[in-house]
């Protein structure tokens, strides 16, 4: 089940989703542009611990602050997004 998900973790909902830190901590933070995803799973292919397409054809993520050891899973998957739909801050 995702972490603290709702309608904003859907592509198409609308907007930027910007996950935002607490105590100043540099922690990875997975941004996507749903208003520019595609929702065409490349992003799954590479990290799918944080990324997910479910049989409603939308992107969920699953972890917007994902550990540190999959930093390289997420960056191939913002690499592979052919929307550049995906950022990671931190």
């Amino acid at each position: 089940m995702p972490r603290g998900l709702a309608d904003r973790g859907r592509a198409g909902y609308g907007g930027i989703v910007a996950v935002t830190t607490s105590g100043g901590q540099d922690k990875m933070h997975v941004v996507v542009d749903f208003d520019r995803c595609e929702s065409n799973a490349l992003c799954m292919a590479a990290a799918p611990e944080v990324f997910e397409v479910r049989d409603d054809d939308f992107l969920y993520i699953l972890d917007e602050n994902p550990p540190e050891e999959l930093r390289a899973k997420v960056e191939l998957a913002a690499q592979r997004c052919p929307k550049q739909a995906i950022t990671i801050e931190g």
